[in-house]
């Protein structure tokens, strides 16, 4: 029986925005110092973080990036807080048999605080696809309109057009602010135009058995010749708006959402998890129809009597009763998920802190005491509308409660909050508390 070759699937990025602990705050770069870490640190930081840094592993290589000390960290306005960064896997390291592990093992070392995934890439390396087309062919019909994606509508091309020649090195589909976004491209060609090697892919390569030498990069044939395979690879990338992944059922040939799996990072801890979750992507983000006409006959006809088309034009099919253009084989044998994304965020309205900035600059500045009084007034109001917010019912009564019960936690008060509110409920219905 001939040996079935191993998927050639893994992880790109990875990426994750944690908090810091707060027994250890600061974990700045002498902080890894002292933990006993090589730190290598960057002139500047981005335009997130004042902070960045890389860690080195036990041989001297980049092993985990740090971005921290948020420049806006002071402003709840901005999302971020104090022990707020961004942790990241370089790239060698995303090809090791247990990126995730080693990415969480860091975190619970030293106290990080897991929030969300950030980034992370899933991708595929292969030759040809699993319906045996080649994958620049498929491309070059794709280019001239033969066939039609599904999703992911925006898309971009780069390549160069030459009088002699026109070509292409990449296809990129959704944009910058997509949850996910696709990209097809010639692993062999970049590789070779990028100064920069990356021996640990061509590692994958070598032992998925893509190609016969890791170096060279040839294939031996059924008589031993060498061949020089492309190797091609499709990319997904999912950002920090991905929440969950929705279990679908089929029934009766229709999907039927069954239960929620949050988007973390024990999604992603196995070889056999990272190609289930490229099956997934890629049945939703990397799905094609071939282009097909409804009145073509007709319109055919016409053509070949040599008459006009007497207003016959060509109508477009539904895309969904067009064929679809198999490429990858699914197993559809277990439970199937689709990734789902954050609710849109609402803009935060700052026009009531603006009006509360300038009244306390207003009241400052003021040497008229009624109007230093009637701002304190507006401020106090402001306040209490804030409370009431709190307040499930919005009442007087329950507002009393919270201010008592705050007033109670301010001075050390050992019980907690729900203690001192359900107490101080039972004195305010009897009027003792007066």
């Amino acid at each position: 029986m001939a040996k079935v070759p191993k998927r050639c699937v893994n992880l790109d990025w990875l990426e994750v925005y944690c908090l810091e602990d707060s027994q250890r705050y600061p974990c700045d770069a002498d902080y890894f110092r002292r933990q006993g870490y090589f730190v290598r640190e960057r002139d500047y930081g981005t335009r997130q973080y004042a902070q960045a840094f890389t860690i080195e592993d036990e041989h001297g290589d980049p092993w985990i990036e740090v971005r921290r000390a948020p420049k806006s960290g002071d402003t709840d306005y901005s999302g971020y807080v104090p022990e707020s960064c961004n942790l990241r896997l370089v790239n060698r390291y995303c090809y090791a048999n247990d990126p995730i592990q080693q990415l969480t093992n860091f975190m619970l070392l030293h106290g990080y605080i897991f929030k969300k995934i950030f980034r992370i890439d899933i991708c595929y390396d292969f030759v040809k696809f699993d319906s045996g087309d080649d994958p620049e062919k498929f491309a070059r019909r794709y280019i001239a309109r033969q066939y039609r994606k599904v999703n992911q509508a925006k898309l971009s091309l780069v390549g160069d057009d030459t009088w002699a020649d026109f070509s292409w090195q990449s296809l990129k589909w959704g944009n910058e602010k997509s949850m996910v976004s696709t990209k097809m491209y010639d692993k062999t060609l970049e590789i070779k135009a990028n100064k920069t090697d990356k021996p640990y892919i061509k590692y994958a390569w070598w032992e998925c058995g893509l190609v016969d030498h890791p170096i060279e990069l040839y294939k031996l044939d059924d008589k031993g010749k060498k061949t020089y395979p492309h190797v091609w690879r499709v990319e997904f990338c999912m950002k920090s708006k991905a929440r969950n992944w929705i279990v679908i059922e089929w029934q009766g040939g229709k999907k039927v959402k069954k239960k929620r799996l949050p988007h973390y990072l024990s999604m992603f801890d196995s070889k056999d998890k990272l190609w289930q979750r490229f099956e997934e992507l890629a049945f939703h983000y990397f799905s094609f129809r071939k282009k097909e006409y409804k009145n073509v006959e007709a319109f055919m006809t016409q053509a070949t009597k040599g008459e006009k088309a007497n207003g016959i034009t060509l109508e477009v099919k539904r895309k969904y009763d067009c064929p679809e253009k198999v490429l990858f084989k699914y197993n559809f044998n277990r439970e199937f998920h689709q990734l789902d994304q954050l609710p849109k965020e609402t803009k935060k309205n700052n026009e009531e802190a603006i009006l509360r900035r300038r009244l306390i600059h207003y009241q400052e500045h003021h040497m008229d005491p009624k109007i230093r009084t009637a701002c304190q007034t507006i401020l106090d109001n402001l306040t209490r509308d804030e409370w009431l917010g709190l307040c499930e019912h919005r009442s007087q009564f329950e507002y009393e409660i919270l201010q008592r019960a705050l007033a109670r936690k301010l001075a050390g008060d050992d019980g907690s909050v729900c203690e001192i509110i359900q107490e101080l409920r039972e004195l305010l219905k009897d009027g003792a508390i007066f």
